[in-house]
């Protein structure tokens, strides 16, 4: 540290102020001193005080050091120099990675010598501004914390190694003591002679037994540590190598490609729509499945390749000795194909398929962390274009990660801080052209980017979970709105909320929804709940279930985007549904294509032999309107009646209609 910061200062002598360049050195050089004097005492006489107020004293001077080296976030400000700012930037960085290897084994000293060091970097650049260096502040911690993580492994790792260390110790010391025991007697039988050879030979046999006994034991633990170290690296569910060992692996493969001038081709990937088989056909079932994949996986790849088990249901593959992109997308290929083969579980056939993305060493990143989280990058790529595909990494996803990333934190602090809105948009009655409900819509007063609609995030919301207290957010705000509408005495029906796949298929639902009427004073039969077609015919058991009992609550349930999925007659039947939305896809088109009129037609005419209501949504002229009230279509949604708006503006349409139809009333 000494040599450090003495090079540091000579480096940096003409560009930074030189009195607080020799302030900050003569502190180094004094507290490193302080540490060779403890260090000092220490080995001179450990037992001059107890081992608690050793490791005090040293996990203090190491907090000084660190802040000293925390401190060097200072100069950023003296210095707009981008060698002299990259360089205060890598020392600090440098130093948080050697503290590893050194303080890893009193963990309270390493967190006091990184965290000042990590925090004075990261508020140093977030304090600049620029999106760049906040992007790099934010980093800081989150590099923190990977080294943080590392430190724990070993020092785990360390302290299950002393411990054995120590049991082996013991275990010699009673081995030894049996010796001398041993000698001890024979010497003894020498000197008593003949008379004592039967004792000498019983002896004998006891320690033969205890010998083998030994060994046996020794041996036991032999195959303890060994399994302790295949736990330690492998996943305990598959058998499969895990994060630990593929890291190590991986590296091992790039610095091999490195001298040999080849390639390492890194596969991502997740099995699709796995979350269905867990609440379907329980965790059990989902775990057998997954031991059967990590087999198909093992058994179809080349001997020299090594799959790992990253957690859940993503797996990863790593390629050596690639020679060039038909053989990384061949063994893609033969990989999602053995996958889509049936799998045999509780005596029922099951059917999946995955979504693969690929990164390559060296074009794609040059360490393990990069090359899987490219390859992550573009896994998700491929569930963009449908699932069940490959996609390799471009440097364009980057960005769209990296966007993902941001607008998952946004969104969080989102929720938090209450910058989430509803919209609502009338729903009308095409017959008497009076406003029976209205459908609430999101969106996000983003601080940067100003009013975002539910497309920008709302599948962020879906990956992240955050759907979950986002639609619990919404159900109670739009309930809590419809309550104070129908308090106001507006003729208002229905309160139409969506519902994605992933709240139906979470086990507190029906509560939640029961909780949220009884909260809000909202009666069942003023909320609408939205469902899409694609999501009801991928959907069985459980599902199914939840939307039973919540139509039990005395809600209604409406099918949107009607006519995009392949739903039949039959099956409809058999649904808890009120309603049928038509897609704005074919109403769009109707008056102007055969085949769009035709469906519309056919919509209807379902809907009205199910005795279903039926919405046709994106209506925004007068002959769509036209055409559907020929057809007898119920109710229209679409910018021709109003673009979905802030509560206060729906309030004034219904004041206004409320006097419109007060007035006819009067003039009858």
């Amino acid at each position: 540290m000494i040599a450090a910061a003495l090079l540091f200062t000579v480096i940096m002598k003409d560009s930074l102020d030189r009195s607080l360049l020799v302030l900050w050195v003569a502190s180094m050089i004094f507290f490193c001193v302080i540490r060779m004097f403890v260090w000092k005492r220490y080995n001179h006489d450990e037992n001059a005080v107890s081992p608690e107020i050793w490791v005090r004293r040293y996990v203090q001077s190491t907090l000084f050091v660190g802040m000293l080296w925390a401190s060097l976030s200072l100069f950023l400000y003296f210095s707009d120099d981008l060698v002299v700012r990259s360089l205060v930037f890598m020392m600090i960085i440098g130093a948080i990675a050697a503290s590893v290897p050194v303080l890893s084994s009193i963990l309270p000293a390493f967190y006091a010598y990184i965290t000042p060091m990590a925090a004075g970097l990261a508020v140093a650049f977030i304090l600049e501004g620029s999106a760049f260096n906040i992007a790099v502040g934010v980093a800081v911690p989150v590099y923190a914390a990977l080294i943080a993580q590392t430190a724990i492994n070993t020092n785990r790792h360390l302290r299950e190694s002393l411990i054995l260390q120590y049991k082996n110790q013991a275990l010699i010391s009673e081995l030894n003591i049996e010796i001398k025991d041993r000698k001890s007697a024979q010497q003894e039988l020498k000197r008593h002679g003949d008379q004592l050879e039967k004792l000498v030979d019983e002896r004998t046999n006891q320690l033969v037994v205890i010998n083998r006994s030994l060994e046996k034991e020794v041996e036991e633990r032999r195959r303890a540590e060994y399994n302790l170290k295949h736990l330690a690296h492998h996943d305990a569910l598959t058998n499969l190598p895990n994060r630990l060992l593929l890291d190590a692996r991986l590296e091992h493969a790039i610095e091999r490609a490195r001298r040999y001038e080849a390639q390492v081709a890194v596969l991502f990937m997740d099995l699709d729509n796995f979350k269905n088989i867990n609440d379907s056909l329980g965790h059990a079932a989902g775990d057998e499945l997954l031991r059967m994949v990590g087999e198909r996986l093992r058994t179809g790849i080349r001997e020299d390749d090594t799959v790992s088990r990253l957690g859940g249901d993503e797996f990863i593959i790593v390629m050596e000795q690639v020679e060039n992109q038909n053989v990384i997308e061949h063994l893609a290929q033969k990989l999602m194909s053995a996958l889509e083969e049936k799998f045999e579980i509780q005596n029922q056939a099951l059917f999946i398929g995955t979504s693969i993305g690929i990164s390559l060493f060296p074009q794609d990143g040059g360490s393990a962390e990069k090359l899987v989280a490219n390859a992550d990058a573009a896994m998700y790529r491929a569930k963009e274009q449908g699932r069940r595909n490959y996609q390799f990494y471009t440097h364009e996803l980057t960005k769209t990660a990296y966007d993902r990333v941001m607008l998952e934190g946004g969104l969080r602090n989102a929720l938090e801080a209450q910058d989430l809105m509803l919209y609502y948009q009338p729903q009308i009655s095409l017959a008497d052209g009076r406003i029976t409900g209205v459908e609430a819509l999101i969106r996000w007063e983003h601080p940067e980017l100003g009013l975002l609609p539910p497309g920008r995030f709302l599948q962020v919301a879906e990956d992240s979970g955050l759907i979950i207290p986002m639609g619990n957010w919404i159900l109670q705000t739009a309930c809590q709105q419809m309550s104070a509408w129908k308090k106001s005495g507006f003729l208002l029906e229905r309160m139409a909320v969506n519902l994605s796949g992933r709240q139906i298929r979470d086990n507190s639902l029906v509560q939640t929804v029961e909780k949220t009427l009884q909260s809000s004073n909202c009666r069942a039969e003023w909320l609408e709940l939205e469902i899409t077609e694609s999501f009801i015919m991928q959907e069985t058991g459980h599902s199914m279930e939840t939307l039973d009992n919540l139509r039990k609550l005395g809600t209604h349930m409406a099918i949107d985007d009607f006519g995009t999925g392949y739903s039949s007659l039959s099956y409809l039947k058999r649904l808890p549904v009120d309603k049928l939305k038509i897609d704005r896809s074919f109403v769009r088109d109707l008056v102007k294509d055969p085949n769009d009129a035709a469906i519309t037609r056919a919509i209807i005419a379902m809907g009205k032999t199910l005795q279903l209501t039926v919405t046709a949504e994106g209506i925004e002229s007068l002959e769509q309107e036209a055409f559907l009230k020929e057809q007898g279509c119920d109710q229209g949604q679409g910018f021709r009646y109003g673009r979905p708006l802030p509560a206060a503006d729906i309030t004034h349409l219904l004041e206004r209609e409320s006097l419109n139809l007060s007035s006819s009333m009067v003039c009858l």
